[in-house]
């Protein structure tokens, strides 16, 4: 298999966690993978750039065409080489890593919840910070790949962020869902500048 490690960096990539990525660049030639990375972009536009190598709308499959799978890795997760390889390994078009996100008032599933888990299991969306997705499911896609649904909640209507509007749309044009990988906890650094 061929990867694509893609990593949006919106501004930096802390201190703490460069040595993960300078590790995965060694790690490359024997995953037989290559890192790609873009800056300073909002979100569903850093996505749209990576997953296409800058191709845009001109050129949708620059990237998709020479690689099997899509592997996101956020600048603020934490990650080591067997969690890699799990997520590399496990057999599925679209799985996913998690991490613990305070969202207070939503429904989402616990890390305890999670944690009890003994099985892989299916949600109707995730975060990219940890993720694979084959690009057999982009090539039946239509570009852009990533953007915001707008849903509406009771009485208010909602921006979706690109990554669960992306799940979505997968779900609703493939019937593909995100398979969770309870066993491939991944911590979310988030550091305060001052």
């Amino acid at each position: 298999m061929k990867y694509a490690f893609l990593i949006p960096i919106y501004n930096t990539i802390s201190g703490r966690l460069l040595p993960q990525f300078l590790n995965l660049q060694e790690w490359c030639p024997q995953l037989d993978g290559q890192i790609y990375t873009v800056v300073g972009r909002t979100h569903a536009d850093a996505r749209n750039w990576l997953c296409t190598d800058g191709g845009g709308f001109t050129n949708p499959h620059k990237l998709i065409d020479k690689v099997d799978y899509l592997v996101w890795i956020d600048a603020d997760q934490e990650f080591n080489y067997q969690q890699l390889s799990t997520l590399l390994e496990y057999d599925s078009q679209f799985c996913a890593g998690w991490y613990v996100k305070d969202l207070s008032g939503m429904n989402f599933w616990s890390s305890t919840k999670i944690k009890n888990q003994r099985e892989s299991f299916e949600v109707d969306y995730c975060g990219f910070g940890f993720t694979k997705v084959s690009t057999d499911i982009l090539k039946q896609m239509e570009y852009p790949y990533f953007r915001q649904r707008v849903v509406k909640i009771g009485r208010y209507k909602e921006n979706v962020s690109e990554d669960a509007t992306f799940c979505l749309d997968v779900s609703d044009q493939l019937n593909i869902k995100p398979t969770i990988l309870p066993q491939l906890r991944i911590n979310h650094l988030k550091e305060l500048f001052i």
